[in-house]
């Protein structure tokens, strides 16, 4: 008959160290660095026969289980590389600059680092190719949860913007119904986290300046309001003359310098103005179109 000999070891420590033996080492996950020296210094101070069970399986699944759904890929566009975040048909942030600048960009707006991709989704890279193009606006998803309801509004008005043409600070507040939030309207654009497909390019400075951008700098500004077709010399002209506002003299009609309503009409026609009040007072009224103020009897 067989005995069976019941060890006189103690099993506890046994099972503590098989449990700590299934959790990875910290020290080789480099995807998550503050989290792995928080649990190498957890494991360090850990009494090894009395493992957490808690921590251990929270620890398992913040290491080794996906960080994030978000995935970003660069895409080559007629100005110049975008580097583009998505989750799924989502677009999150868009940024040029290397990819190190838009990592370090990513972070505190994603609150996570995305996973690189080979490429961009055909889908997302056509839609963006086709905003950028010009040929209409982008027809996807984009995500603006991070913002506040007012930072929302001021990129919504921006995103009706035309092509080719250009509107001010005070134009965006006016329109939102913030008249005087002209300060707020300009750190609701630099915190765009989809310059290009929100055309924040397209908002300047009420005395015609261009003024910063969010997508790379008044360099990247202008260059990419070239490419849409804006005379940008003529813009730097009428500012240093102080002029604000271009009329018709046969409709009567005064409107912002880069409406299209004037791409056809003769210089020989043409008045300019400083001011929207001096505009009134010579018996114009405003264009329907770019609303350039408000009129006269509102």
């Amino acid at each position: 008959m067989k005995t069976h000999v019941r060890s006189t070891r103690n099993e506890r420590p046994t099972r503590a160290r098989n449990a700590y033996a299934t959790t990875p080492d910290p020290s080789t996950i480099t995807s998550e660095p503050s989290l792995a020296a928080l649990a190498e210094k957890l494991r360090g101070s850990a009494r090894r026969d009395v493992p957490d069970p808690l921590f251990r399986e929270s620890l398992r699944a913040r290491l080794v289980e996906p960080r994030s759904a978000i995935r970003y890929a660069v895409l080559e566009t007629p100005i110049g590389s975008l580097w583009l975040a998505y989750e799924g048909d989502t677009l999150r942030m868009l940024s040029t600059g290397d990819e190190s600048d838009f990592l370090a960009r990513a972070q505190p707006v994603l609150r996570c680092l995305p996973s690189r991709d080979p490429a961009v989704p055909s889908r997302l890279a056509r839609r963006v190719l086709t905003a950028i193009d010009g040929k209409r606006p982008y027809e996807g998803r984009l995500d603006l949860s991070p913002l506040t309801d007012f930072q929302r509004a001021v990129l919504e008005q921006a995103r009706r913007i035309p092509r080719g043409q250009v509107r001010s600070y005070g134009w965006i507040a006016r329109e939102i119904g913030h008249p005087r939030a002209v300060r707020a309207v300009g750190t609701a654009l630099a915190r765009n986290p989809l310059p290009f497909v929100i055309p924040c390019h397209r908002v300047i400075r009420g005395d015609g300046d261009l003024g910063q951008y969010s997508g790379g700098g008044e360099g990247t500004k202008e260059r990419i309001l070239t490419f849409e077709g804006v005379d940008v010399s003529q813009l730097r002209d009428l500012a240093a003359r102080g002029l604000r506002f271009r009329g018709s003299r046969n409709t009567r009609i005064f409107c912002l310098p880069t409406c299209h309503s004037h791409k056809w009409a003769r210089e020989q026609n043409t008045i300019y103005f400083h001011t929207a009040d001096e505009a009134f007072a010579a018996g114009f009224r405003p264009c329907k179109f770019c609303r350039p103020a408000v009129p006269a009897s509102a």
